[in-house]
């Protein structure tokens, strides 16, 4: 059959979250194709989208995929064989191996009623870009690595800082959905969203569904309400240009396995922001108004980002910082920088 080229790599590069680099379930690595659709599902991440490409079976992803990204035809002629899949373009061919025998268990994932769609509220991704960087890695927290969301917000907290955007979800009771799962949704333009007993699914328009494996578990929201609500410090004015600065930290900070983490040391008259990694560091020194102790904390680099282009102060106390908007609070633990005599 003849196929656009680019159509097809959309519509593959769309599922590509469900799949897993190491195959922890038969064909996890694969992209399932059957009844129209392509399929690719983690145990943990499940997607599903409509596909040009009819075909039924199970055809290992990354050799495809790049494949299809290395070949420059506008359309190419693609069909099944026995156990390949043929792709000819213009002087070329190639053969992937496929399995017609589809063993992927997408059965598990109960599939979202048609009149079980909602509205995802318009500022969800926004809300989530500022909140997910503050979910933990640590996995004898459970609920700490994961995204808590309620009816009137949605949360994170690591331990040593905490985020809460106030956004209005009808959903119908409180639920948790690991960050990892829910960092694809950020770029995915998602506009609906339905429950099921086991997972939160999200819809886009170009129709693909993206769904997220939800838990039930208790999550110390009221703890943090009472932290967010104690806090008093000194106003700070956050200096201009720091977007710049994060970018260039960012470089090096970003090499780091645990994430990019910047390291912000506010002094008297200045504020230090570091990105050190493998390969180097970088840091510069902004004038500050800032009057109190030495102190420093680490913060997520897309967190700063997103809070120094919407807003230029926060409170310091001997402890926390915090940035409050009208509709998100962040607060982190600062750690006192004690002077060694010499």
């Amino acid at each position: 059959m003849r196929i656009n080229r680019e159509e097809l790599l959309r519509q593959l590069e769309s599922v590509v979250p469900g799949l897993s680099t190491r195959e922890i379930i038969e064909q996890s690595s694969c992209f399932v194709f059957t009844d129209g659709t392509v399929n690719t599902y983690n145990d943990e991440i499940a997607c599903v989208q409509k596909t040009d490409l009819k075909i039924n079976g199970a055809v290992r992803a990354e050799p495809f995929i790049n494949l299809l990204r290395k070949m420059t035809e506008e359309t190419l002629e693609i069909s099944a064989d026995k156990n390949e899949l043929i792709i000819r373009g213009k002087n070329k061919r190639a053969g992937i191996q496929m399995e017609h025998d589809i063993l992927l268990p997408i059965e598990a994932v109960d599939k979202p009623k048609k009149k079980g769609w909602k509205k995802l509220p318009e500022e969800f991704s926004d809300a989530l870009a500022i909140v997910q960087p503050c979910a933990g890695s640590n996995e004898s927290q459970f609920s700490m690595t994961c995204i808590h969301i309620t009816p009137n917000w949605i949360e994170a907290c690591d331990a040593y800082q905490a985020s809460r955007f106030n956004i209005e979800m009808d959903i119908k009771k409180s639920t948790l959905v690991r960050k990892e799962s829910l960092k694809h949704i950020l770029s995915l333009g998602m506009i609906k969203f339905n429950e099921t007993k086991h997972w939160i699914h999200f819809k886009n328009s170009s129709g693909l569904i993206l769904s997220c494996r939800h838990f039930i578990e208790e999550y110390p929201s009221d703890d943090i309400t009472k932290i967010f609500e104690k806090h008093r410090g000194e106003s700070l004015v956050l200096p201009k240009g720091l977007k710049e600065t994060i970018e260039k930290a960012s470089i090096f900070a970003s090499e780091n396995p645990d994430g990019c983490i910047l390291n912000i040391s506010l002094q008297k008259g200045k504020i230090v922001i570091k990105g050190k990694g493998a390969s180097g560091w970088f840091a510069e020194q902004k004038k500050s108004k800032y009057s109190g102790k030495e102190l420093q904390f680490g913060i997520p680099a897309s967190l700063l980002e997103s809070l120094v282009q919407q807003y230029n102060k926060c409170t310091v106390s001997a402890s926390r910082l915090m940035v409050k908007g009208s509709k998100f609070v962040y607060i982190t633990t600062l750690d006192i920088v004690e002077k060694k005599e010499k």
